[in-house]
């Protein structure tokens, strides 16, 4: 399937679910509906039920419910009074213009649920694949390759039961059967505050065991970045750094903290290149990043790159959910992907996002080609974040969009009395033009990015 027919389909599947928020909560209401239509332009095809023309259109890049009486000014039958849009009370048409959005919400929240369903969760054995040295778990006596199989009574099928008993813990001692060869061990260990920054920046305090289901990296360099301070002080593919300033380095993640919190001085590492050991004077240069929401922070690094974090097939397993935990988790991961939505344009407000973080149709139909190929599934998470970066770009209080329509009922219902006609007109206008031209800077950004990156 070609990219451009994925990117209707995918395009199709959120604006039909758009409008028909609109259309089901319009005749709810009671409202006439003239047009619901699929894209916008000259009518390529389509079937005419009751008073409503339901078409397909010629430009497949956003669709429209018309509704009787949705032009204030426009001259109106008697009859058509009772089904008119404006003649509403300004609640019900308040309900009408979200209900689009919501819908984007709700197609979501359903991907979601049914894929954690039908797919379940992927996890991994509750097996201790390390120990931090200075951990709790250390200390209780837990050692690598242990198999945890109960956390106070209960039964641990995954290493999702381990991080959910120690964050329902609240810091209070949990105690641990597990298995070590043929021996069955009870241990208590006392969870410890730690904070860690999540995906949207925050700060956030956990209850940590010092134990990890997976083999924490070594700083092994698996890869060497031309230009930085790495590459100048001669390091190679394969070097494993053992030490910096003399303190032993068990950890990939431990050398970064070292290398990040040296805010550019030098630091001299100790390097091990096969039965050669010898050290090397580094100074991490200061560099500009981009998170995955695209806003740049300036980090210190020296150049390198890790091999990541390997987890054998044999320590996989798939979590499976009934319908209810199924529903919750779905819900929970529709809200993160609000909140992460939000959270990038209030950093692009702010001017804390690059603009290359912005794209638009050419940047989705390559994006939702690669998750087709995934598979299925993959592309159905696609179109399901996509619709709720869909529903929260339409409920902004910009004229044109849902948000700005919402923004005029609020003024309504404090007022007593509609915005009048002329305002509107003139904010529609400017909206449009505002639309406009993002609609030009998101083409170039996809085409630039495209074509000359």
């Amino acid at each position: 399937m070609s990219s451009v027919l994925i990117f209707i389909v995918v395009l199709g599947v959120l604006i039909f679910f758009h409008e028909l928020g609109h259309f089901l909560v319009a005749r709810l209401f009671g409202v006439g509906v003239e047009r619901f239509s699929l894209g916008f332009g000259p009518r390529l095809f389509g079937r005419t039920v009751g008073r409503t023309d339901y078409r397909v259109s010629a430009i497949p890049l956003g669709g429209y419910v018309k509704m009787v009486g949705e032009e204030p000014d426009a001259p109106l039958p008697p009859e058509d009074l009772p089904y008119s849009f404006t003649h509403k009370p300004v609640g019900k048409r308040a309900l009408i213009v979200f209900a689009g959005p919501l819908f984007n919400i709700l197609l979501a929240l359903v991907i979601f649920t049914a894929g954690l369903f039908i797919a379940g969760l992927p996890s991994i054995r509750p097996v201790v694949r390390t120990v931090e040295s200075d951990g709790p778990a250390r200390q209780a006596g837990i050692q690598e390759g242990d198999l945890i199989q109960a956390i106070d009574g209960q039964k641990v099928s995954s290493w999702r039961d381990i991080e959910a008993a120690a964050d329902e813990s609240q810091g209070d001692p949990l105690r641990i059967t597990v298995l070590r060869q043929d021996s069955v061990l009870e241990v208590t260990v006392q969870p410890k505050p730690a904070t860690a920054k999540n995906l949207l920046g925050d700060t956030v305090t956990y209850n940590d065991l010092g134990i990890k289901g997976y083999a924490a990296p070594h700083a092994m360099v698996d890869g060497v970045i031309d230009g930085l301070p790495a590459a100048e002080a001669g390091l190679q593919q394969g070097d494993r750094i053992v030490a910096i300033d003399g303190q032993p380095i068990d950890a990939w993640e431990q050398m970064q903290e070292m290398v990040a919190a040296s805010k550019g001085k030098p630091l001299v590492f100790t390097i091990q290149r096969e039965d050669q050991v010898f050290d090397a004077s580094i100074a991490p240069a200061e560099i500009q990043e981009t998170d995955l929401l695209g806003i740049k922070q300036s980090v210190y690094r020296i150049g390198i790159r890790g091999a990541g974090v390997m987890i054998p097939e044999t320590d996989r397993v798939t979590v499976r959910l009934g319908p209810l935990d199924a529903v919750g988790m779905g819900a929970g991961e529709t809200w993160r992907i609000i909140r992460i939505t939000g959270h990038f344009f209030v950093k692009m407000f702010q001017r804390q996002v690059g603009s290359e973080a912005i794209g638009g149709p050419i940047r989705i139909a390559q994006m939702a080609n690669q998750q087709a190929q995934e598979g299925l599934l993959a592309l159905l998470y696609f179109i399901a974040i996509i619709s709720v970066n869909l529903a929260v770009i339409n409920l902004l209080p910009v004229p044109v969009l849902d948000g700005g329509h919402l923004l005029f009922f609020a003024i309504e219902a404090v007022k007593g009395k509609p915005v009048s006609v002329r305002t509107r007109e003139t904010a529609q206008q400017v909206g449009m033009f505002l639309l406009l031209l993002l609609m030009v800077f998101v083409f170039y950004n996809d085409i630039v990015i495209t074509w000359f990156r």
